[in-house]
């Protein structure tokens, strides 16, 4: 992959997998709640939530499941089991820290946050790493008409910092952000935080894929 460094002046990222190492405690939120239905899972049978914003995420949590609960309930329930967790467990990708500082600060590029997640839950990160050292341009689920898939949020982000999408990075890693991310037409890189190489290449084959950020940062020497 070569990009022309006179093009790429944005870089956006998902954060949930890619910034931050905090899919599997989504997961292990869903286990406590389902537990506390009598419901015993594997994380295998969570996959398919990953990347999903709350939207699309509690009415087929609730249908797979069988459960009965309303989604306010249930939100509160799993909202309050994972912020417990993120107090202690939160912590960045391996390599993203480095990689930020590195290729990113100080280089000129305008940088955003894009996620599907709520600006409730946004707001406890906050509290428990230092996620604001690295963004100032913050967009979530609560601020789009549409959550990703659709890429209305990539498109948001981009018209925010009067961006144009060939002129824009977008690093990705569940099956949701990386639809979402091509359909706004921007260069995408997916890293195999919650899909494998093969995973990603059958969502595009143009996807340039990373096993890690020094493989990104391979890339962004160019740049």
């Amino acid at each position: 992959m070569t990009f022309n460094s006179n093009k790429i002046k944005g870089v956006l990222f998902d954060m949930d997998g890619t910034v931050l190492d905090s899919e599997h405690l989504f997961e292990k939120a869903q286990i406590k709640l389902l537990k506390k239905f009598q419901i015993d899972v594997s994380r295998l049978e969570l996959l398919e939530f990953k990347g999903m914003s709350y939207k699309d995420f509690y009415p087929r949590f609730i249908s797979k499941f069988n459960l009965n609960q309303d989604i306010d309930y249930l939100r509160n329930m799993l909202r309050n089991f994972l912020h417990k967790t993120m107090e202690t467990e939160l912590k960045f990708i391996d390599g993203f820290e480095n990689f930020f500082k590195t290729r990113i600060i100080n280089k000129g590029f305008k940088i955003g946050l894009v996620t599907n997640t709520t600006r409730l839950s946004y707001s406890k990160i906050q509290t428990c790493i230092n996620i604001d050292d690295y963004f100032d341009y913050v967009l979530t689920v609560n601020e789009v008409p549409k959550p990703k898939p659709s890429p209305a949020p990539y498109l948001h982000a981009m018209q925010n910092l009067k961006l144009n999408y060939f002129e824009t990075i977008i690093l990705e890693d569940s099956k949701t952000g990386l639809i979402s991310a091509k359909n706004s037409n921007a260069k995408v890189i997916g890293l195999t935080t919650s899909l494998n190489y093969n995973e990603i290449k059958e969502i595009d084959k143009n996807i340039n894929v990373c096993k890690s950020y020094n493989e990104v940062d391979e890339y962004f020497q160019h740049i």
